[in-house]
């Protein structure tokens, strides 16, 4: 992430694609974060960012030693 424009009232920040949509599946899973983080969310959507797929159910996995013969 990096600031581009710095303001009194505003702030432009750069940040890729896939911090974007972290940073905004995060803020909405978390509403109780207050207005500025509402405020954040409605205009990275506004900006075409959409949250990331919700991810499979978890997967197990088992150390299996080797087999002896």
């Amino acid at each position: 992430m990096r600031i581009e424009t710095q303001g009194k009232t505003h702030v432009r920040i750069i940040m890729r694609e896939k911090k974007a949509k972290d940073l905004l599946a995060g803020l909405l899973a978390h509403p109780d974060l207050g207005e500025e983080a509402k405020e954040l969310a409605d205009k990275l959507q506004a900006a075409g960012v959409t949250p990331p797929p919700a991810a499979p159910g978890s997967h197990r996995h088992q150390y299996a030693p080797p087999m002896d013969e």
